[in-house]
């Protein structure tokens, strides 16, 4: 199981459930890559054991939500999009 945490600028109960979503990862996997951040296409669920990886939702200050939602990667973006 892959681990990675976002940050949102929303209210946590305005998340998106099971829609495609554009935005920035970070990778907690330990070594030397931990703490990487690259953008991706995702599908996020607050029930911690719908998808197979876990993701922390951070809040727009830096909050931590304390209890993890699930996430299914669809694709790592390898290019900025523009307008960010």
């Amino acid at each position: 199981m892959a681990e990675y945490d976002t940050y949102i600028l929303t209210e946590f109960s305005e998340l998106k459930e099971d829609e495609e979503i554009l935005g920035v990862l970070r990778d907690l996997a330990p070594g030397t890559r931990k703490y990487r951040s690259t953008y991706a296409r995702f599908k996020v669920s607050k029930d911690a054991a719908k998808y197979p990886d876990r993701l922390w939702v951070r809040l727009g200050r830096g909050q931590l939500v304390p209890t993890p939602c699930s996430i299914s990667v669809i694709e790592f973006v390898n290019v900025i999009p523009k307008g960010l």
